[in-house]
């Protein structure tokens, strides 16, 4: 902090300065991502302290669910002897998910994998009779009450080559916390255990989310495929 106003008392030849000051990682829209770190300086300058500037450091932890996107650091600091004020931004990125903006509940980026803790998706969702279909999928677009609080449910339905159900699960997982930052994505994930006599062919996933809140639902359709 620079150009602050420093008091002198010329009778003790006491120098003082009083500062305040409010630093808040923020969105594009200036919601705080967590609570401001906020403190006081008020301290007593030597004669040598003349170029001496007061430094401070502030650290926090970033909430879960929050999309990549750009974000700011924003610095706010008030010289109390002067009555005066100064605020700055910084701005830092964040990388992660990538949503689409949506005017209502809706499954993003669904993508199948071969395995549990694989981190890329197959090009081809093609399995083997027995086979553990793994999928993963974003739920955006959900509304939060007053308190930040999300309410969301999913099921999860697998239809056969002929269309009959062949995996039938209408609640397959339910969410439902409060968050400081509200939550922009929730991730959702759908692991079908196939048969060992499974009919080959193309099948269909059919994933229903439910948002609690809001009183909406959409559904989502991938195929993958037994061979």
């Amino acid at each position: 902090i620079a150009g602050f106003t420093v008091k002198s008392d010329d009778q003790n030849d006491v120098r003082k300065i009083s500062l305040s000051y409010e630093v808040t990682p923020e969105d594009a829209n200036g919601i705080a991502l967590t609570t401001p770190s906020s403190g006081v300086i008020n301290d007593e300058l030597n004669p040598e302290d003349k170029n001496w500037l007061p430094k401070r450091r502030a650290s926090f932890l970033l909430p879960s669910f929050v999309p990549a996107g750009e974000f700011r650091v924003r610095v706010q600091v008030k010289d109390l002897f002067a009555k005066s004020e100064a605020s700055k931004d910084f701005p830092f990125r964040m990388g992660g998910v990538v949503i689409q903006p949506s005017n209502g509940v809706a499954i993003q980026d669904l993508q199948f994998f071969r395995k549990e803790h694989d981190r890329d998706p197959v090009q081809v969702p093609a399995y083997s009779p027995g086979d553990t279909v793994y999928a993963r999928f974003d739920m955006v677009g959900f509304q939060t009450d007053e308190k930040n609080e999300y309410h969301l449910s999913y099921g999860v339905t697998v239809l056969r080559p002929d269309g009959k159900p062949y995996i039938n699960q209408p609640k397959a997982a339910e969410l439902q916390a409060s968050t400081f930052y509200p939550a922009r994505y929730l991730p959702g994930v759908a692991n079908l255990t196939t048969s060992s006599d499974s009919e080959r062919g193309e099948y269909v996933l059919v994933l229903t989310v439910n948002d609690l809140i809001g009183n909406r639902s959409s559904q989502f359709k991938a195929a993958f495929s037994i061979e």
